[in-house]
């Protein structure tokens, strides 16, 4: 079974690739092929997508086609899923001392 992996520019750092089609050699869930992965990328990459007890770090967002995942419920794949990691992207910092677009005070 063949899964395309979208890493964010976070994970994709420890990977050397923003994206990877890894073939799993049977059913697996998506809990499975993450800590699969991890294992064959090691450390820092494991550090960075799972906890001390192998569960999806809760920075991460994690997708498959497009629809988000809940780490604590078993997600299976099938052939030509397509596996998203996001790092939730942070906004900039309002000074106090910059005035709202539109306003003249």
């Amino acid at each position: 079974m063949k899964i395309t992996v979208e890493y964010s520019a976070f994970l994709k750092q420890h990977t050397g690739r923003a994206a990877e089609t890894v073939e799993t050699g049977g059913p697996c869930t998506v809990q499975e092929l993450l800590r699969g992965l991890a294992a064959r990328y090691g450390e820092p990459f494991h550090s960075a997508l799972l906890d001390q007890n192998d569960r999806l770090r809760p920075v991460l967002l994690l997708s498959v086609n497009e629809e988000q995942v809940n780490w604590h419920q078993p997600a299976p794949l099938h052939d030509g899923d397509i596996v998203t990691i996001l790092s939730p992207i942070a906004g900039g910092v309002i000074s106090k001392k910059s005035k709202p677009h539109g306003r003249n005070g």
